[in-house]
Parts: structure tokens; sequence; C-alpha cells
């Protein structure tokens, strides 16, 4: 016949002065929970009352926030991790939420940053002027043909300086000491730069392979806005930067955009970002060209030419290259339609 085990009240009585659980106490004293149920009624005694793991739900998220996860903040707490899953879900909290929280704070979605400007009255697209390389002819072209068509945007699709004093070929062919100063490089720009703010009243920047020469030899220490500076813009009332930094739209459909790789066939650039972007236009710089063509859908693609003089581009005049020539030229959108502009299919002379 079995002997009945015999209950130490005051060892249940301990454990309760401990802070254990009714489970606790069963496990650790190898008895059912219904048996020290018993007991404690029999002798009045509770469980002691313990304090809240937190006090809201915000701390409790902050917690997770802090520990990393559910479970470490569970060892910090001394708990189990379900404990604090039940605690979120009665306030209708999922770990997904929190881990949505944080994602939010370190990696945001950037489409609320992305300059979509409205195309009315017009929109002139220049790029790669490469100051002090720009060809004074189509600067005074693109500043004619606005006033007479009235378009006060204008979006420069990057590389709108050179920085030919940082530029690495200049070193391979040991050509340092005919590069331009930063100095006078940006005083000249600040003179183009005062041209295009005379004659547009909205003007949006890029960046592009030629902006980032002086950005990475600052290890990208200064922001767009404070680059402008440089060369003595100080009211940027009327100027925007991209925060995509190599793009931006037009009435949310034509991208304009300064890529950072183009060694590719002619078109190619154009037509493999259309595929890309299937629901935009494509207006495509860094190349140097002035091409035009049309997705098998029918949407515009186009490489823009460029807005710099051939005869004094130190890179073009010192590297006996293969690749093709420079074009200059410009796009304007307007009323709907995207024209790319070069030297054969408008009379300059009438403006």
């Amino acid at each position: 016949m079995s002997q009945k085990k015999e209950i130490d009240i005051n060892q249940i009585k301990q454990y309760l002065e401990e802070g254990c659980s009714i489970s606790e106490i069963a496990r650790r004293m190898g008895i059912d929970r219904g048996t020290v149920r018993n007991k404690m009624h029999k002798y009045g005694l509770k469980p002691k009352e313990k304090k809240p793991l937190f006090s809201t739900v915000e701390e409790a998220i902050e917690g997770v926030k802090t520990f990393g996860s559910v479970r470490a903040l569970a060892r910090a707490k001394g708990c189990d991790h379900s404990t604090i899953l039940e605690f979120l879900g009665r306030h209708g909290i999922t770990v997904k939420d929190i881990l949505s929280n944080i994602q939010n704070d370190i990696a945001p979605e950037l489409t609320s940053e992305v300059i979509n400007l409205s195309s009315q009255g017009g929109v002139m697209i220049q790029s790669d002027h490469h100051c002090p390389f720009i060809s004074l002819e189509w600067h005074e072209r693109g500043l004619k043909y606005a006033k007479k068509f009235d378009i006060k945007k204008l979006v420069i699709g990057g590389d709108f300086l050179d920085f030919d004093r940082l530029s690495w070929w200049l070193r391979q062919v040991n050509a340092v000491d005919i590069a331009v100063s930063l100095e006078e490089e940006l005083k000249f720009a600040e003179m183009i730069m005062g041209d295009l703010l005379n004659c547009f009243e909205e003007i949006y920047i890029v960046g592009g392979n030629h902006w980032r020469r002086l950005l990475n030899h600052i290890t990208y220490s200064i922001s767009n806005e404070r680059l402008l500076r440089l060369i003595g813009i100080f009211d940027t009332d009327k100027i925007r930067f991209s925060h995509m930094y190599d793009w931006l739209l037009i009435d949310g459909k034509v991208r304009v955009t300064h890529p950072k790789h183009t060694r590719k066939l002619d078109g190619t650039l154009a037509r493999d970002l259309a595929l890309k972007y299937p629901d935009q236009w494509l207006v495509v710089a860094h190349r140097h060209r002035a091409m035009s063509g049309f997705t098998p859908d029918g949407r515009p693609m186009i490489e823009i030419g460029w807005m710099g003089d051939v005869n004094r581009m130190r890179y073009y005049q010192h590297i006996d290259t293969s690749y093709y020539n420079w074009v200059n030229g410009f796009a304007v959108y307007k009323d709907g339609i995207l024209q790319n502009l070069f030297e054969y299919n408008f009379d300059w002379k009438s403006l």
C-alpha cells in the first residue's frame, strides 16, 4: 500500500515568499498544482502579487527595440517570451508591428522624397555642362529657346560641374599641371548658374559621376545643398536637389536620370532602363549623345546630348579612343510631348 506524500506547508510558504507561481511550486515539490492550491486554500495562503512586467504597452515595445528581440527582452525580464507576446497581444500589437516600426526608423521607404515636378508650362532638360568646359553657344541656345517658348522650369540632369582638378585620368597621363583649379572652376560655374537663375523660375538638379569626384574626396560628408554654396549660390529658394541623387520624375512618368554606368551600345542604356521601369518614359544623360527611340509598347526613350564644348574638354583631347563622338543638345517636355533637340532638328537661327 503506497504511503501518501507529506506536504510541507512551510516549504510552500517559502516558495510563495520568493514569488513562485503555483505551477513553479508544484514543479519544485514534485506534486500536482491541484494539491498546492488545496493546501494554500486550507491555510489561507495566496500567491505573492507580482509587479507587472510593463506599465504601458509603449514600454514593452521600446524594450523589444532596445534588446533587439522579444526573446532577449524576456531573458532580461526573467520571464518566458510567450508572456511578453501575450501582453502585446492583449493590446493588439504583433511582432510584425514592432518590426515594421523599427524598419521605418532605420530603412524608411523613400518614395515620398522623390522630386515629382509638374510639367505645367513646360520643362527644359539639360545635362553634362561640365563647367568650365561648357559650350557657351549651347548655353545661349538654351536660354533663348526657354524665353521664346516661355519655359520656366529647368532640370539639370547631372554633371553641372566637372571638378577637373580631381580627375583620375589627369594623374594617369601626367597632365595635372594643366588642370583647372577648383577655385576657378567654381567661380565660372557661379556665373553660368547666375544666367540660369535669371532665366528660370525653378531649377532641379540631380547628381552625376563628376559630382561624385568631390564627394568621394570628402567621403560624402556634406549635403548637395551645401555643395551648391561652393559656387556662391546661397539663395536656394529656386533650386531643389533630387534626394534620389541620380534621378527625378516629371509628371510622375518622365524619368530624368544620370546612370552611373554607360559603356553600352547606342540606345541600349535607355532601353534597359525602360524595361526596368515599365510605366515611365526615359530621358537618359551621361553618354553625351542625342538619340531618340521607342520601347516596343510605344514609350519614348531618349539619350540627350551634352552642354559641353568638345574642343575644351581635357579628357576628350588627351585620350585617343574610338568611343563615339559627343553630341550637343537638350530636351524639352511640354504639353505631353517630349522633344530631343540637337543641331539638325531645329532652326536655331530663328531664336
